[in-house]
C-alpha cells in the first residue's frame, strides 16, 4: 500500500510540474512571439496524465530498487520527449520539447528547493532561469 501511494505521489508531482510547465511556456512563447499551438485542453491533460506517469514511475523504480542508477533516468525523458513529439507532430519542433523538459526541470528543482528550505539556492535558481528567459526574449525581439 506505501509503495502505491509513492508511486501515485510521484505521478502528481510529475503532472503537476509538466503542467505548470506547459502554462508557463505557452506564456513565454506568447511573449516572444511565436504559438505553441496547444491542442484542447482534455488532450493535453491527458498527454500530460501520460507522459507524467512515465516520469512518476521512472522515478519510483529507480528510487525504490537502484537508488545510485541516476543515470537511468534519461530513459524516460527520451520517452516522454517522443510522446510529445508523436502528439505534436505538425505543430512542433524539437525546440519546444526541449524548452518543455527544461522548464519542468527548473520547476521541479526550484519546488525541491524551497521544500528542502534552501531558499537561498531556489531564489538563485529562479533569478539564473528568469535571466536566461529574459535574453532569450531579447534575442528573439531582436531578431524578429
Amino acid at each position: 500500500m506505501q509503495a502505491a501511494v509513492h508511486l501515485l505521489g510521484f505521478w502528481a508531482v510529475a503532472f503537476v510540474t509538466l503542467g505548470v510547465a506547459l502554462v508557463l511556456l505557452n506564456i513565454f512563447y506568447d511573449l516572444i512571439g511565436f504559438d505553441l499551438s496547444l491542442q484542447s485542453f482534455g488532450k493535453e491533460c491527458f498527454i500530460a496524465a501520460m507522459a507524467s506517469l512515465v516520469e512518476g514511475a521512472s522515478v519510483w523504480t529507480i528510487l525504490t530498487f537502484v537508488p545510485m542508477a541516476g543515470r537511468a533516468l534519461i530513459i524516460p525523458v527520451l520517452i516522454v520527449a517522443i510522446l510529445y513529439k508523436i502528439c505534436h507532430l505538425e505543430d512542433w519542433g524539437r525546440y519546444e520539447i526541449i524548452m518543455l523538459l527544461m522548464f519542468q526541470f527548473v520547476i521541479g528543482c526550484f519546488a525541491a528547493s524551497l521544500l528542502m528550505g534552501h531558499f537561498q539556492i531556489a531564489i538563485v535558481i529562479l533569478a539564473v532561469f528568469i535571466g536566461v528567459l529574459a535574453f532569450v526574449v531579447a534575442l528573439a525581439k531582436s531578431f524578429g
